[in-house]
């Protein structure tokens, strides 16, 4: 064979392997939220058995990092790939095989040590999730916005508890969502009248997301109606929140209604009359926070359907209306706009470092 090469000058070189398909930007965030979640899953774990060295372990403390716990598990869960796996080299305890850590908010091998580190790497994930949110694929994008916003308002529930100062909320990128929905391009009176009709045909690429815009024009009406009620039944301090929301809420409306007429959509009219709930007359606070939780579910189709500007108001509004309902005392859920079934989400592996809540 040697002397058959050197006579014919022939080479024989080996076939190379295909190389693996590089991932997608979605696959590669979903990844990166799974792996902030697992190393904070055993950060919030291991002070929630050791206690915190920044500050006292009362009671409504160790429940609080308990519930982390359980949020961050619930989150590892929904993060997991198809085949129910962990990322190659991440433990279920957040760590490398090596030992080093693989979480970024505080630097490589550098798990949280202190509340405060929990709260800063926390808020650093969430700000990170909702990032990516505005630019990964509509599912992918959802799931993010979800995980994103609950963990930068669990942020603050500790932040608050410990005393900590309150981490910011905004997203890195973003400067001022709402504005930059209202300055969209084909919101302009001259690419509305461009519109070839008043709703467009069931087939066109934008059905969906004018569906889902017109479903946030709706829950805006019904929000300014029952803000608007409350309000006159409210006093002292619930009364000025109450206040606040419903001019929050109006000026969402007008939003929504100049979004839907960009996409060529007739935006719908408020309805005769609202229903208020039985306990309304009695605790119409209450009624409120139940408002704006039920209404988190319009967000995340709106994250999901939409792009652009859409999708950042989409997202800015996703957070602030869990914000909303969590002042009013309502529970939030895990995942902010998505309707989690019990028993859907695949078991994420345990570790013995995680306490059961």
């Amino acid at each position: 064979m040697a002397l058959l090469v050197l006579g014919t000058g022939m080479v024989l070189v080996p076939r190379e392997s295909a190389a693996p398909a590089p991932l997608s930007f979605s696959a590669t965030a979903r990844i990166s939220a799974l792996t902030d979640a697992v190393r904070l899953r055993e950060s919030s774990a291991r002070l929630a058995l050791t206690g915190s060295p920044a500050g006292g372990g009362s009671d409504a403390k160790e429940v609080a990092l308990k519930d982390v716990v359980t949020l961050l598990t619930t989150h590892a869960s929904a993060l997991l790939g198809p085949d129910g796996d962990l990322p190659d080299g991440v433990k279920p305890d957040g760590r490398s095989p090596s030992g080093a850590s693989t979480g970024t908010a505080t630097g490589p091998g550098a798990p949280a040590a202190t509340t405060a580190d929990l709260v800063s790497d926390l808020a650093a994930s969430g700000r990170r999730r909702m990032d990516d949110a505005r630019k990964a694929d509509g599912g992918i994008a959802r799931l993010l916005a979800a995980v994103g916003s609950a963990q930068l308002l669990e942020s603050g529930k500790l932040a608050t508890l410990w005393q900590l100062p309150a981490p910011s909320l905004a997203p890195s990128s973003s400067t001022s969502l709402s504005t930059a929905a209202s300055n969209e391009p084909s919101s302009s009176p001259a690419a509305i009248a461009s519109c070839p009709s008043a709703t467009p045909p069931p087939e066109s690429a934008h059905a969906s997301t004018a569906a889902a815009l017109a479903a946030s024009v709706a829950a805006g009406h019904r929000a300014v109606y029952l803000y608007q009620v409350a309000l006159k039944r409210l006093g002292g301090a619930d009364a000025s929140s109450a206040a606040k929301g419903l001019q929050d809420h109006e000026s969402q409306l007008k939003q929504a209604e100049d979004l839907t007429r960009a996409e060529c959509t007739e935006v719908p009219m408020p309805e005769a009359g609202y229903r208020l709930d039985a306990g309304f007359s009695r605790d119409p606070a209450a009624s409120l926070g139940a408002l704006e939780i039920g209404s988190l579910a319009v967000w995340g189709d709106l994250v999901a359907l939409s792009s652009g500007p859409a999708r950042d108001w989409a997202l800015e509004n996703l957070l602030e209306t869990a914000r909303r309902g969590q002042q009013w005392g309502a529970a939030l859920p895990e995942l902010p706009g998505i309707n989690l079934q019990p028993g859907s989400l695949p078991t994420l592996p345990t570790t013995s470092a995680s306490p059961s809540r």
